[in-house]
């Protein structure tokens, strides 16, 4: 029997009226077109959790990340992911299994810390630069390694050693460029580069180094082949996620994502880890408390395609809400956390089998699901 269940949604809340990214008519709108049954009900029949609440707009790391950062034990402020995304890509290097030490032990004999430097595309618009998803530039194996042995002189000329345990995420010790603020790419994605960039003592230096990147890979084999293949050529490295490894609170027994970070956090806590399955039906067998990232929202909140949004939300609800609310209902699972986040904040709420029978709890006020999303993206 499942005795809980927690479930990370990002990018499921429409975006607050006055947000730059919209105007005011757009949330309305959405919130309108919003069809979302089952997990209306378990919205209106769950106790409200920790909700984050702040007025700053610019902060450089993810409404999920701080949330998971805080379950684990970490820094919530400088969220440390990159140490243990590069746990995760050991363990999906490891094809045949994990080396003779854990994957947990390797990371733990390490002194220094890891940032990643990440292949990434950035888009030149009229007046500015703009970084594009990460997922849109699909680097293949053979790409990676090409790329990276064109800048192996520059490298070495600088004294960086490169760790690339797998093909989009690459890592250089923490301290290459000083104490650097740092801006997940997914954070700064879609959106003028400017505030987002890294900065610090030695932010100029890290600039340089990305400029002459930026110039060898210009006119790159790899770059001329994907352009010609309609495909963003790699023009761009990106460096975040600076921290290092650490002893963290377990998150579930079983863990299920394709997040990097999550699945990081999953190993160092020693939470069985297996990929996000496409819908509740295929884990409704599974016991003890299971935590999933369900992050099929993402890109199409991004990139404000509103239709592809709302399509992915009531897929998301009849997929995994409706089989939930079910599951809870007739005792195979006993417990569900929703964490539904924002751009920039998130919000918890749990509901048990026997909140369900409050029916009052759905009248009123409080029975209004859709005010409940508007409230958390006007959150501050």
């Amino acid at each position: 029997m499942m005795t809980h269940l927690t479930l990370i949604v990002p990018f499921s809340v429409p975006p607050g009226a006055g947000n730059d990214a919209t105007d005011d008519v757009v949330p309305g709108a959405l919130l309108r077109q919003l069809e979302l049954p089952a997990l209306g009900k378990l919205l209106t029949r769950a106790t409200p959790g920790p909700r984050e609440t702040h007025d700053d707009p610019f902060l450089r790391s993810l409404p999920q990340e701080r949330w998971l950062a805080g379950r684990a034990g970490l820094d919530t402020r400088r969220v440390p992911t990159a140490p243990f995304m590069r746990l995760a890509d050991l363990r999906q290097r490891a094809t045949d299994g994990p080396p003779a030490t854990t994957l947990a032990e390797e990371g733990a004999q390490e002194d220094q810390g890891w940032a990643c430097l990440q292949p990434v595309h950035i888009h030149a618009a009229r007046d500015h630069l703009v970084l594009m998803h990460p997922d849109q530039v699909d680097i293949r194996p053979d790409e990676s390694a090409a790329l990276r042995a064109a800048i192996d002189g520059l490298l070495r000329e600088s004294g960086i050693a490169l760790d690339a345990p797998h093909p989009a995420r690459w890592y250089v010790a923490e301290d290459t460029f000083g104490e650097l603020e740092s801006t997940t790419p997914v954070r700064a994605t879609g959106r003028n580069i400017d505030i987002w960039l890294q900065a610090g003592a030695r932010a100029r230096d890290w600039r340089r180094l990305q400029n002459e990147i930026q110039m060898t890979w210009h006119d790159h084999p790899v770059n001329q082949a994907r352009e010609a293949e309609g495909r963003l050529p790699v023009n761009s490295v990106w460096l975040h996620g600076g921290g290092k490894l650490s002893l963290v609170n377990r998150l579930a027994d079983v863990v299920l994502t394709d997040d990097p970070f999550l699945a990081g956090l999953a190993l160092a806590g020693d939470s069985l880890l297996d990929p996000q399955p496409a819908r509740f039906e295929d884990i409704a067998t599974a016991g003890g408390h299971v935590m999933a990232m369900l992050d099929s929202a993402t890109e199409a909140h991004i990139a404000q395609d509103w239709g592809l949004w709302l399509e992915r939300m009531h897929t998301l609800d009849a997929d995994w809400f409706a089989p939930v609310l079910a599951a809870l209902a007739d005792g195979r699972v006993m417990g569900v956390t929703l964490v539904l986040g924002g751009e920039n904040h998130f919000a918890e709420f749990t509901v048990r089998r026997a909140d369900l029978r409050k029916f009052w709890r759905g009248l009123g006020a409080r029975g209004d699901w859709r005010a409940l999303l508007s409230d958390l993206a006007m959150a501050a």
